[in-house]
């Protein structure tokens, strides 16, 4: 891999700082070379450090790993974020995607996996453990789903683009105006928007009027 890659550990419990500084002194080509149990501190200790990776916790008492990561590729860009979490809810790993993070691994995981992560993002790939990929996964088919018009509701979004009111939808449908309103509503939660005018807006822009 050739030369020895730096890493800093920030996690509010200190002894699983400990069992990681453990099992990362047997893997050949990493130098642990930093520590801190406070995210607020760690901040002003990477300066100095300036390590090649960054093995930090996700949640912590006095700044989230969100946070912290999100400052961190702010001030140094260059540094490389490993989070390690214990959680492993699909909303939780895409914020720290969106903050910068190069993987995601969970506490619970194997040394193999471990190893495996920090190689892969040393060498500036991403890594996200077996069971992160799978609730991501997950979380994306979910979304698709919620989002799938059905041919009824892209009609009534139609309609609605022509200024009808639920009345007039409903009588020109042969359905009543409660379900009308249903179809309106479910229409909005697979938009995510909340106006007639949102939704006419993401109608025009994905060409379904």
């Amino acid at each position: 891999m050739g030369s020895t890659k730096t890493i800093f550990i920030v996690d509010d419990h200190q002894m699983v700082i400990d069992g990681l500084k453990l099992i990362i002194s047997t893997i050949p080509g990493f130098e642990i070379i930093g520590e801190s149990t406070s995210a607020v501190r760690a901040l002003d200790m990477l300066a100095a450090a300036s390590p090649d990776i960054l093995l930090t916790d996700v949640s912590m008492p006095e700044m989230s790993g969100i946070e912290f990561t999100r400052l961190v590729k702010k001030k140094y860009p260059q540094i490389k974020v490993l989070a390690l979490s214990m959680f492993s809810e699909s909303q939780v790993v895409a914020e720290m995607i969106d903050a910068g993070i190069s993987g995601y691994i969970l506490k619970n995981t194997g040394k193999q996996e471990l190893i495996e992560a920090l190689y892969k993002v040393s060498i500036g790939e991403n890594y996200f453990g077996p069971d992160i990929t799978l609730q991501l996964m997950k979380s994306f088919k979910r979304s698709q789903e919620e989002s799938r018009l059905t041919d009824r509701e892209i009609e009534i979004i139609r309609m609605i683009e022509q200024d009808f009111g639920n009345k007039k939808i409903a009588d020109m449908l042969f359905i009543s105006e409660r379900t009308v309103e249903t179809h309106r509503k479910n229409i909005l939660r697979k938009t995510n928007t909340q106006s007639v005018v949102g939704l006419l807006k993401y109608a025009y822009e994905r060409k379904i009027i």
